[in-house]
């Protein structure tokens, strides 16, 4: 594998408050890599570490061989960053204007990237409002604004924090569709932070989860998948379930309750038989019974229980 990021034994401290733990990981060319955490975690600290834009403690960070420290410049001309907001771009132009002007600052004419913008206002959706003024846009179609302009120049490398904050589904899918082209197209290599599940499922291959400054998962998709991945059963109910039914279920398996619906995942299959002669001597009137999946959100939080 090439790796393109290279992060080792990187450590960084706010006065009492350790944000990065000695954390270690690669990113390979062509990769899309994401990073998931509670709030306070050190996912933004880490991102920013890699960009050069803060001074780490202690350790280590790498792209395409070159320490960041020593050679931000020349590194950061093959890197594109959306930061949480959309703060790099400017409300008051148009996207065909930020897109000029952030090609300009990196010694880009109008001419050098004509068909470069044309490409991605397409690709993004973004034709038919080239010549408006971002301010007037929805935050989602901010955001897409922001994305183009980071990979105006045509980087290798693109960095996004919580690119899907505050976007509609429709968007969503459009920037889905969008990154996992690039990727696989282009061998551009991305690394994301969010707190979306579904669109981190969707687009990475890789997923790296941080508690507290320290990487407590690091496995693909597929591997986190097969680990933590267990069925469990949902119950509709007409009215909320009364609580001698709860602790009857509970018997049977870790048991939550949510309004009229009750999620049981079973210690064992063979209580499936008794579950359902349970609910059907209750005195109840039951809308629904399916079984389901953990979803990634499931198996993050379950991650999350067992380190803590």
């Amino acid at each position: 594998m090439n790796k393109i990021i290279q992060v080792n034994n990187l450590c960084k401290t706010y006065k009492d408050v350790t944000a990065v733990n000695d954390i270690s990981f690669n990113i390979n060319k062509g990769e899309i890599a994401g990073i998931l955490g509670p709030n306070g975690s050190g996912k933004t600290t880490t991102l920013k570490s890699i960009l050069g834009l803060i001074e780490f403690d202690s350790g280590s960070v790498e792209i395409n061989g070159l320490p960041i420290q020593k050679n931000a410049k020349t590194i950061l001309q093959n890197v594109g960053a959306v930061l949480e907001g959309a703060r790099n771009i400017y409300w008051h132009l148009s996207p065909m204007e930020n897109l000029v002007y952030f090609a300009g600052i990196r010694g880009y004419s109008k001419n050098d990237i004509s068909d470069r913008a044309k490409y991605l206002l397409e690709s993004l959706e973004l034709t038919e409002v080239a010549d408006k003024e971002i301010r007037q846009f929805s935050a989602g179609m901010k955001q897409k604004c922001a994305l183009a302009c980071a990979f105006i120049h045509n980087p290798s490398i693109l960095l996004l924090d919580e690119p899907t904050l505050g976007l509609d589904v429709e968007i969503t899918r459009t920037m889905i569709k969008w990154l996992k082209t690039t990727a696989e197209k282009e061998q551009k290599t991305i690394l994301i932070t969010s707190h979306n599940m579904d669109f981190i499922e969707e687009v990475c291959s890789r997923i790296l989860i941080i508690r507290k400054g320290k990487i407590i998962s690091h496995e693909t998709v597929e591997s986190l998948k097969a680990k933590f991945a267990r069925k469990h059963f949902l119950i509709d109910l007409i009215d909320p379930p009364h609580q001698k039914l709860i602790e009857k279920i509970t018997a049977f398996g870790n048991t939550t309750v949510s309004e009229n619906t009750l999620k049981i995942e079973l210690n064992t299959l063979d209580y499936l038989l008794p579950l359902l002669q349970t609910l059907d001597t209750a005195d109840i009137k039951m809308l629904n019974f399916r079984s389901v999946e953990n979803d990634l959100e499931d198996i993050f939080l379950e991650v999350i229980r067992e380190e803590a």
